[in-house]
C-alpha cells in the first residue's frame, strides 16, 4: 500500500524527533564547564516530544495542519532558549507550508524560509553561532538548489549544509571558541535534520534508542555567551480573550527590554503567550505578564547554579521510590498533622537518610538535576497532609519554585526554609522540634543554615577559568558553598591544602556523604586524613549523588 504524503510527514518527524532524543545526553554535554549545569539537549528533547506526542495519533487533513499542530505542541512544551527557538522554527515550516500538497524540495524551501524568519522574529537580540545560524545558513544554500531536484539527492543537500553551518558556529562565537564546543542548539538542530533525512533517504524512521549516552552534565549557552547572570525565566500565559488577536510581541519585548532582561524570545501564538527571559527580578516579569492572563506554567531557575539533566534513572532499591509526579495523592485533605517536613535530595540514598534517619516526613528526590516543579512540591504538602508545612529546597535552583509553591498552596499554611546545599538541609533537619510552633520552627531551621559550611569536591570535566581559578580536565576541584576555591590534580591535596582550611578547633562534627564517583581508595584516603590529623567526630554515608565525589558537611 502506498504511503500518502500526510503518513511520510508524519513518519519524517517521528525519525527527527528519535534522532534528537537519542543525542540530547550529547547535546546536554556539549557546553561542558568544571561544573556541569547544561540541559540544552534536555529541553530540546522534551520540547519536540511534546510536539510529536500532539500528532502521533491524531486525526489531521493536510501537511500544513500536521506541521501546525506539531508546532503549537512544540509552543506548549518548549522549555529552555533553544526549546523556545526550535518551536519558532517549526512554526515557520509551518507557516512556509500551510498550502502544501506535496514534500517536493520547492516546498521545503518554502518551509525554510519561513522557519528562518519567524525564528529570528521571536529573539530579542539573535545571537549568530546559535541554533539561528544554522537554520538561516541552511535555508540559503538550500535556495540555490533546483526545484525538481531529486528529494533525496535534497535532503543530502540539506544535512550537508547544515553540518556545514554548525561546525563554524565556535568560528562565529567566542563563548564556543573558547571550550573547543559547536553551539548545542545548532546540534540539536542537526539531529532532528538528519533524522528527517534518514527517512526520507533509506524509507526507515530513525528508532528511539532505549539505551543512551550517560549524562555527566554540561552548561548553559545563551547566558554563557553574554556572561549574563539572574534567573531563567519561562511562563506561557493563556491570554484573555480582550487580548487575543491585539496583544504585540513587541509589546512585551520592549518592557523586558525596559527591565534590562537578556535573551528574551516572546512568542504568540492564538490564544498563548510564551515567554522564555533571563531576568534578575523574576518576579517583576511575572507581575507584568499576568496582566494578559493566567499562568499555565511558570518556572524559575538560577543560571549561576548547577542544575545538570539526569538522563537515566535506575531504581536500586524497592525499599526507596522514587518521588515521580504521578504518585497517587489522597484526594481528601483533612489537615490530620499538626506539622510536617519536606526536603529536596539528589539520589534515592539521600532520599532514604533524610526520610529514615533525619526524621523527614517526605523528601521528593530530585536527582542530580534539583528540579521538581511547583506541581511537585503542592503534591508533596497534599500528601503530607499538615496544617503547617516546613520545606528545605537544599538548592538555590529550586528555592523559587518552592516558593511559588508556598504562594499557590491555600491550604496548608508553609514555610520555605532557605537551604542551598544538602548540607544545610540535614542542619536544617536536625532543628526541627515537633513540639515547637511552625513559626519557632522556622526561626530555628533558618539559623541552623549558617552553623554549617558545606564543602564539595567534584572533577572537572573541561579546562576553563572559573572564580579565577585555572582548571584543567579531570583536576579535582574543592567548592565551598558554590564557589570554586581550588583545582588540583590530586585528591589528597584537596583534603590537605583546601578542605583543612575549613575544620577549625570549633568544628564539632563531619558529615560526608560519597557519591557515585566516589570509590574505595579515596574513601579511604579521606577516612586517614581526617584520622590522622583531627580529633573530631565523623560519619561517612553513602550518598549516592551524581556530580561531585564528596559532600561534606562541616558543623
Amino acid at each position: 500500500m502506498k504511503t500518502t504524503q500526510k503518513e511520510k510527514l508524519i513518519n519524517m518527524i517521528a525519525s527527527g524527533v528519535n534522532d534528537l532524543h537519542n543525542n540530547y545526553p550529547h547535546i546536554d554535554k556539549l557546553n561542558v564547564f568544571p561544573v556541569p549545569d547544561g540541559d540544552t539537549g534536555t529541553n530540546m528533547n522534551l520540547t519536540a516530544t511534546n510536539g510529536f506526542n500532539e500528532i502521533k495519533d491524531a486525526e489531521l487533513d493536510s501537511i500544513g495542519q500536521i506541521l501546525a499542530t506539531f508546532s503549537r505542541g512544540l509552543i506548549m512544551g518548549a522549555r529552555g532558549n533553544s526549546g523556545v527557538i526550535f518551536s519558532q522554527i517549526v512554526k515557520g515550516l509551518s507557516q512556509g507550508m500551510k498550502n502544501s500538497e506535496d514534500l517536493s524540495p520547492k516546498e521545503w524551501k518554502k518551509g525554510l524560509n519561513a522557519a528562518t524568519e519567524i525564528a529570528y522574529k521571536a529573539v530579542m537580540k539573535p545571537i549568530e553561532g546559535t541554533i539561528l545560524t544554522v537554520i538561516r545558513e541552511t535555508s540559503e544554500q538550500a535556495n540555490k538548489l533546483p526545484d525538481d531536484m531529486d528529494v533525496k539527492e535534497f535532503w543530502k543537500k540539506i544535512v550537508q549544509y547544515a553540518n556545514q553551518s554548525l561546525e563554524n558556529t565556535p568560528n562565529l562565537l567566542k563563548a564556543l571558541k573558547d571550550v573547543g564546543v559547536v553551539d548545542s542548539g545548532g546540534y540539536g538542530l542537526v539531529k532532528f535534520l538528519e533524522g528527517i533525512a534518514n527517512y526520507v533517504i533509506n524509507d526507515k524512521v530513525t528508532p528511539r534508542l532505549a539505551q543512551l549516552e550517560t549524562n555527566e552534565g554540561g552548561n548553559l549557552t545563551m547566558d554563557l555567551m553574554e556572561k549574563e547572570f539572574g534567573y531563567c525565566t519561562e511562563t506561557i500565559v493563556l491570554l484573555r480573550p480582550e487580548w487575543v488577536n491585539k496583544l504585540q510581541v513587541n509589546t512585551i519585548r520592549d518592557q523586558l527590554q525596559l527591565y534590562g532582561n537578556t535573551s528574551s524570545v516572546v512568542v504568540i501564538d492564538d490564544d498563548i503567550l510564551k515567554v522564555h527571559t533571563h531576568a534578575l527580578n523574576p518576579g517583576q516579569v511575572l507581575i507584568f505578564l499576568q496582566q494578559y492572563g493566567d499562568f499555565q506554567t511558570v518556572k524559575v531557575e538560577n543560571m549561576n547554579l548547577q542544575a545538570e539533566r539526569q538522563v537515566t534513572q535506575k531504581t536500586t532499591s524497592n525499599k526507596m521510590p522514587k518521588w515521580t509526579e504521578n504518585s497517587k495523592i489522597t484526594p481528601k485533605r483533612s489537615l490530620a498533622n499538626e506539622q510536617a517536613t519536606i526536603a529536596v535530595v539528589a539520589s534515592e540514598q539521600l532520599k532514604y537518610y533524610f526520610e529514615n534517619e533525619l526524621g523527614i516526613d517526605l523528601a521528593i528526590d530530585g536527582g542530580s538535576m534539583m528540579n521538581p516543579s511547583t506541581n511537585d512540591f503542592l503534591k508533596a504538602i497534599e500528601q503530607v497532609d499538615a496544617k503547617s508545612v516546613l520545606i528545605m529546597p537544599n538548592n538555590s535552583n529550586v528555592l523559587l519554585t518552592a516558593r511559588q509553591a508556598e504562594k499557590e498552596e491555600h491550604k496548608s499554611k508553609v514555610f520555605v526554609i532557605p537551604t542551598k546545599t544538602i548540607q544545610q538541609g540535614m542542619a536544617s533537619a536536625l532543628n526541627f522540634d515537633p513540639s515547637a510552633s511552625p513559626q519557632k520552627n522556622n526561626t530555628n531551621l533558618t539559623r541552623a543554615i549558617k552553623s554549617v559550611t558545606s564543602f564539595n569536591i567534584s572533577q572537572a570535566a573541561k579546562d576553563s577559568v572559573v572564580d579565577g581559578v585555572t582548571i584543567k580536565k579531570d583536576d579535582y576541584m574543592g567548592i565551598v558553598d558554590g564557589h570554586i576555591m581550588m583545582s588540583v590534580p590530586s585528591l589528597n591535596v584537596i583534603f590537605e591544602k583546601c578542605l583543612s582550611r575549613y575544620i577549625t578547633n570549633r568544628t564539632e562534627i563531619i558529615t560526608v556523604f560519597t557519591g557515585q564517583e566516589s570509590d574505595a581508595k579515596s574513601i579511604s584516603d579521606l577516612r586517614k586524613y581526617l584520622d590522622e590529623n583531627y580529633d573530631i567526630e565523623y560519619e561517612i554515608i553513602e550518598g549516592g549523588q551524581k556530580i561531585f565525589n564528596f559532600l561534606i558537611s562541616i558543623e
